[in-house]
């Protein structure tokens, strides 16, 4: 799946994996296996994150990673496996795609970063045998009872690629705290859920009373990030655009988010009609939509299509007098 602007984006995604998502019953259970990063990789990290760590300060948090991929029979009542990393790795691994290290002296080409999600076959490694940091993505939609999107603006630039862009309010990756907060032997889409909405809240100074009902509505491996996997959802809020006037990007979130758009219009009827299309948005936000917010979009394009009773609920904002 590309993504239908010129941000040259790339995706791999199963739909019905999308359909097994809203009711799984699969659990997550942790292992304490390290990540070995491959060798070639190894060799060359410390060159590698001086080239790619711009800001002084940035942190080398501890992320969560996935070892096996989602399928419609292990989201009906398997175990999906966890492990933790952290932010270096991630540079190191997934985020090499599109960089190539050469040797200072000879120019030779030691290391193409864009060809480790990929085996000797040329196919995309599955989870469990890749050996990239594969850490969490997690994107949520935010829709106001007023039925309109809250989206994040992206600073223009960071280690991660190109910013600028149109994302979903909430947009992160897995953090060890939502081990804390969701520990193993939950429901995995619980666990997913509950990141969605920690970075929904810290994403957009959101609180707790404002958040209603998160849905978890699909899976993808974004490839221009080394194949690393995402999951996209829906968070209903419980307040109108206008109750969010005055709302502002919290300050530590500041070097990755530059503004925030509190009302920006979709049309429920034109993503159910084409859900690969950003017809639903406004012109000028189409243009800059990131690929998290077109998969967002996508995932419930499709689902609308499957659920008249969502459909239903979604098409009538809840203070317009008719629900």
């Amino acid at each position: 799946m590309r993504l239908p602007t010129d941000h040259h984006e790339v995706a791999w995604c199963r739909p019905d994996v999308d359909e097994a998502l809203p009711d799984a019953k699969a659990t997550y259970g942790w292992s304490a296996e390290r990540l070995e990063l491959p060798r070639r990789v190894a060799a060359h990290s410390g060159p590698i994150l001086v080239a790619r760590v711009r800001r002084r300060r940035t942190f080398n948090g501890r992320l969560v990673r996935q070892l096996n991929d989602p399928t419609p029979e292990l989201l009906g009542g398997g175990e999906v496996r966890l492990g933790c990393t952290d932010y270096y790795a991630l540079l190191c691994s997934n985020y090499l795609f599109g960089w190539r290290v050469l040797d200072r002296a000879t120019g030779a080409l030691n290391l193409d970063g864009s060809l480790l999600p990929y085996g000797e076959d040329g196919r995309l490694l599955p989870l469990s045998q890749s050996r990239l940091a594969n850490v969490i993505g997690v994107s949520t939609l935010a829709l106001t009872t007023d039925r309109r999107l809250v989206l994040a603006w992206q600073q223009p630039e960071g280690e991660a690629g190109p910013g600028g862009l149109a994302a979903p309010a909430g947009s992160g990756s897995v953090d060890l705290i939502d081990v804390d907060d969701t520990p193993p032997g939950a429901l995995f889409t619980d666990f997913i859920s509950s990141a969605m909405r920690r970075e929904l809240m810290e994403e957009s100074h959101l609180n707790p009373d404002q958040l209603g009902k998160t849905r978890v509505l699909g899976y993808f491996r974004w490839l221009n990030r080394g194949g690393k996997p995402e999951y996209v959802g829906l968070t209903e809020l419980a307040v109108s655009s206008d109750d969010l006037v005055g709302t502002d990007v919290r300050l530590v979130e500041t070097p990755y988010v530059q503004g925030l758009t509190l009302d920006c219009r979709l049309d429920l009827n034109l993503l159910r009609r084409d859900p690969n299309s950003l017809d639903c948005l406004p012109g000028d936000v189409a243009e800059a939509a990131s690929m998290p917010l077109y998969m967002c979009l996508r995932a419930l394009g499709f689902l609308l299509r499957r659920d008249d009773e969502l459909y239903g609920h979604l098409s009538i904002p809840a203070d317009s007098g008719d629900r």
